[in-house]
């Protein structure tokens, strides 16, 4: 495995033996442990060696003509403390790679919680970012029908969790369920921008960020608002002698639908992107929006699908006006229960820049990607 270090599966297990023991000592007080996992061993390859697929720009590097172990393989583990009375802790553990080659172990959720009755939950510490219809299960890969997320959605705004709180209401009305959702914090990290043929690693601070989010399900329909707004201390470098500071603020508003009857599976997502405008330049940084499309139908335990995702960006500082389009194949084949295998085929152009390290804006060249694993969950 490219990259990979036995430290992060020591922390793993070591965190489970841990959360084990206390569970033993303390069920005799009313106090109850939950633990489960997840992950994923599997890998990519592309095409063309002159190209390296990475899932969002947190990772620094790609994999390319190489089969590549190291950039989708991953494990996660997560515990439930449940003290009674309404209040629970939930620790979540992940690790993979994150930015350079080397795997890293982090903490995705840690969160106090507080549910008064069935419908309401509060949440206080670092909790999942509701951008996106898959965010609380991004990382779990059996939870999701594909193998890879369309890099056109889940590749656009990468920040996924908030150090904050968060509120959480959900109640059937028959067979119409309602869910509200909504949080309040800060988050930070790392990301590569692309300048002409090389590329810089930019740190961003949140220093504020929201999400609201509205789901109604209806039978085995499902559908999906929301928006997702970051306020961000800004330098705008001019030139060599003039920056302007600002607070850029990104907002990120989306939209999905899901179809599931156990049989036949289709699901979409859309999402746009817009800005305050910079100050001076009188104009938005980057302006895009994406959505994709998905189809599958379950024969037994195989489940084919195709799905086609599109990326846009429109004029802006950063951006010119282009549209990119991706169609991927995917096969899924549930071996037992909680292991899956899965391979999925996708076609981006070189220009997207959404796929790759460094992209080809003058080429018009498609590269596939291909990647196979196991996703499973314990």
């Amino acid at each position: 495995m490219q990259g990979c270090h036995s430290l992060p599966v020591q922390a793993a297990l070591g965190l489970l033996l841990t959360l084990g023991l206390v569970s033993i000592a303390q069920a005799d007080n009313g106090i109850s442990t939950t633990i489960s996992g997840f992950g994923t061993v599997g890998g990519t390859m592309t095409s063309d060696g002159n190209y390296a697929y990475i899932h969002d720009p947190t990772e620094f590097t790609g994999a390319t003509h190489q089969f590549d172990l190291g950039l989708e393989s991953r494990i996660g583990v997560q515990a439930i403390v449940d003290f009674g009375s309404g209040f629970s802790v939930t620790v979540q553990e992940l690790a993979r790679q994150r930015e350079s080659e080397k795997f890293d172990l982090g903490t995705e959720w840690a969160f106090l919680q507080y549910s008064p009755d069935a419908d309401w939950k509060f949440r206080l510490g670092r909790v999942a970012l509701a951008t996106f219809l898959f965010s609380d299960s991004r990382e779990v890969g059996y939870a999701a029908p594909w193998f890879r997320a369309p890099n056109e959605l889940y590749g656009s705004e990468v920040l996924q969790y908030l150090d904050g709180a968060e509120g959480l209401w959900h109640h059937n009305f028959g067979s119409v369920g309602l869910g509200l959702c909504g949080s309040y914090g800060n988050t930070r990290g790392n990301y590569q921008a692309q300048v002409g043929t090389a590329t810089e690693v930019l740190e961003f601070n949140v220093k504020t960020a929201y999400n609201a989010a509205a789901t109604l399900q209806f039978g085995d329909f499902l559908f999906r608002i929301a928006q997702t707004e970051f306020a961000i201390p800004e330098t705008l470098l001019l030139s060599s002698t003039l920056s302007v500071f600002y607070t850029f603020k990104d907002t990120f508003d989306s939209a999905a639908v899901q179809y599931d009857n156990g049989k036949a599976i289709v699901l979409s997502e859309y999402a746009k992107r817009s800005e305050n405008k910079a100050p001076v330049i009188d104009m938005q940084l980057e302006a895009t929006s994406e959505w994709y499309g998905a189809g599958g139908w379950r024969f037994g335990k195989l489940t084919p699908m195709v799905m086609y995702g599109k990326f846009e960006t429109h004029p802006s500082f950063l951006y010119r006006e282009a549209s990119y389009g991706t169609w991927s194949a995917i096969l899924r084949y549930d071996v037992v229960r909680n292991l899956a295998l899965k391979a999925q085929v996708s076609r981006p152009e070189a220009a997207n820049e959404s796929y790759w390290v460094i992209s080809n804006p003058t080429s018009n060249e498609r590269v596939n990607v291909y990647s196979a694993g196991a996703d499973f969950v314990f």
